[in-house]
C-alpha cells in the first residue's frame, strides 16, 4: 500500500518537459501566450542558444550553485525558487513543463525590471544568449520559414521528455553552435575551459565592463 502511495506521488510530481520544433515555439508564443509578433523572433532565437527549445533544460554549472531553468534558462537565485530573490514569485520547477505561461510572465518581468535600471529597449541584454548571439542576427530571415504562409511539412512531431532527462537538442544548430550557458543572471565567466560546463567566476564590483543591477547581479557591456 505504502508503495501505491509512493507511486501515485511520483507520477503526480512528475514535469514533463517538451523540445520545441522552432516554428511550433513561435506560434505558440504567438497565438497561445500573446506574445508581440517582433518580439517572437527574438524569444525563439534565444531559447534555441539558452536551452536548444528544451522546456526540461536544467543547468548545474553556475560558480554560486544556483541552477538556470527551462527554455529560456531562469535563475534561481534571482527569478524563481525558494532560496533566492524569487521575483518572478514561482518555484523553478513550473519552468519545466510544456505550459509557458510562467515563462512568458517571468520573461516580461525580466524585461520590464531590466529596462528600469538600463533604459528603454535593453530588456533583452539580460539574455547572454541574445547579446551574443541573436542581437546581431538578421532575425527575419532566421524566422522566415516559420511564416503562416509555410508549408506545413515544415512542422516536425515534438517527441516529450522527462524534466530529470535533458538529452541535447542537435537539429537546426549552427555548426560553430556552443551552448551558452552562462546567463546575465550569472556574472559573465572569465574564460572557457570546457565547451559544455565553463566555469564560473565573480567579477568585480566596479568597472568599465560591467553594470551593476538592482539583484545584486552584473551585466557584461556589449562595446
Amino acid at each position: 500500500m505504502r508503495l501505491l502511495v509512493l507511486l501515485l506521488v511520483t507520477c503526480a510530481t512528475l514535469v514533463v518537459g517538451k523540445i520545441f520544433t522552432k516554428c511550433e515555439l513561435a506560434s505558440d508564443l504567438e497565438n497561445r501566450y500573446g506574445v508581440a509578433k517582433e518580439d517572437v523572433k527574438k524569444w525563439v532565437c534565444i531559447a534555441q542558444f539558452e536551452s536548444t527549445f528544451n522546456t526540461a533544460a536544467i543547468n548545474h554549472h553556475n560558480y554560486d550553485h544556483s541552477k538556470d531553468f527551462g527554455l529560456f534558462q531562469l535563475n534561481s537565485r534571482y527569478w524563481c525558487g525558494d532560496k533566492g530573490k524569487n521575483v518572478c514569485k514561482m518555484p523553478c520547477t513550473a519552468l519545466l513543463d510544456d505550459d509557458l505561461t510562467n515563462d512568458v510572465q517571468c520573461m516580461k518581468k525580466i524585461i520590464r525590471e531590466t529596462e528600469k535600471w538600463k533604459g528603454k529597449g535593453t530588456g533583452l541584454s539580460a539574455w547572454v544568449a541574445y547579446e551574443r548571439r541573436c542581437k546581431n542576427m538578421n532575425l527575419d530571415e532566421y524566422i522566415a520559414e516559420c511564416s503562416t504562409n509555410a508549408d506545413a511539412s515544415n512542422t516536425i512531431p515534438v517527441r516529450q521528455v522527462s524534466a530529470g532527462n535533458n538529452p541535447p537538442r542537435q537539429e537546426n544548430i549552427p555548426g560553430d553552435y556552443v551552448p551558452i550557458i552562462n546567463n546575465a543572471r550569472v556574472p559573465i565567466r572569465p574564460k572557457v575551459i570546457s565547451n559544455m560546463h565553463p566555469p564560473y567566476m565573480r567579477i568585480p564590483m566596479h568597472g568599465p565592463f560591467i553594470a551593476p543591477s538592482p539583484y545584486h547581479f552584473f551585466y557584461q557591456r556589449n562595446y
